[in-house]
């Protein structure tokens, strides 16, 4: 059974999601009809095969078409407003990072929904983002980046997924402590940034592993550091930034699923088991490592609890740096 493609079935999409309004869930006919996937970030990269694979994995034990919605942009706060209007009847979920709780609540201005309208339910794994640079840059070091970017404040230029983003954060993060001052390009997502990255149009980023790893290992991309507080099997030998002088220096992002709020617990616990059951297939295994991602299935509580600390600990971070996106 293959996971249903939005573009795909058009219209068709359109009539059931209409047909549903008139449908009332129940815990004990949930699901009765196709389920709606918000993801709020672009088609394609690394994490696309984690993604179809771990949707085609639920819509086999939901018995019900899993429809993949990709709803990119503002660093997913337009995903994430969809998900916040729709009705909590539990036929419409949304995959993303954790960074559209932790982290754009306190840089942006205005996220354009309600917060409160949305409730995390399982985190499937995480990983870490690795600082790369084009081989012209002529750095080998995280060293020698300071070194030339102190040398010339403002002159060299630095990629991420979106203004907000955890590329974004991370990298002001890194140069409030070593002192320097990079010029910011953001993309809509993490593929424009990686592509022009390789073609040398901007010069360095802290970009997602999955996006990265291949083109390192080609020599495509030089890597200086990863900035999990743990070294990357991918990627051996690459130094944390934490261990290159910069102590606690820890940015781990984890990646789940959230629905509304108003949702059904025994809806939400369903889907959590079916995820659980999902995360052990060694297909589902293979699409998260080949995405340099850990697979771990959380709770609602623990994955609640996850959001809290790390919401407290981006806090920290976005006061240091003084980061703010209109």
């Amino acid at each position: 059974m293959k996971v249903l493609s939005l573009v795909a079935i058009g219209s068709l999409m359109s009539v059931m999601i209409g047909m549903a309004d008139t449908q009332a869930a129940t815990p004990q006919n949930w699901p009765g009809r196709p389920i709606k996937l918000i993801v709020p970030f672009p088609a394609g990269g690394g994490p696309e095969r984690t993604i179809r694979t771990i949707s085609q994995g639920l819509q086999e034990r939901l018995g019900q078409p899993v429809i993949i919605d990709y709803r990119p942009g503002a660093s997913g706060n337009i995903g994430a407003a969809d998900l916040a209007k729709a009705n909590p009847d539990g036929y419409t979920w949304m995959l993303a990072q954790d960074s559209l709780f932790t982290i754009n609540p306190l840089i942006f201005e205005s996220l354009g929904f309600d917060i409160n309208a949305i409730q995390p339910v399982s985190m499937y794994g995480n990983f870490v983002n690795v600082l790369v640079c084009n081989p012209s840059l002529n750095v080998t070091s995280l060293e020698g980046l300071i070194e030339k970017a102190k040398a010339g404040p403002g002159e060299i230029y630095y990629a991420s997924s979106g203004a907000g983003s955890p590329g974004h954060l991370v990298t002001e993060m890194l140069s409030s402590r070593a002192g320097i001052k990079m010029s910011h390009v953001p993309y809509r997502g993490p593929m424009p940034a990686v592509q022009d990255l390789l073609g040398g149009h901007v010069d360095c980023g802290f970009l997602a592993s999955p996006s990265v790893v291949e083109h390192v290992k080609a020599g495509r991309m030089v890597a200086l550091g990863s900035s999990g507080a743990e070294p990357l099997e991918s990627l051996e030998g690459l130094p944390t930034i934490d261990s290159q002088g910069f102590p606690g220096f820890d940015a781990t992002f984890w990646t789940g699923f959230y629905t509304s709020t108003g949702v059904d617990k025994e809806i939400t616990d369903r889907f959590g088991a079916a995820l659980y059951e999902v995360l052990k297939e060694e297909a589902v295994l293979d699409a998260m490592e080949f995405s340099d991602m850990k697979p771990r299935w959380t709770t609602q509580e623990e994955t609640q609890e996850i959001i809290e600390n790390l919401l407290n600990q981006w806090s920290v971070v976005v006061q240091q740096v003084g980061l703010k996106v209109e």
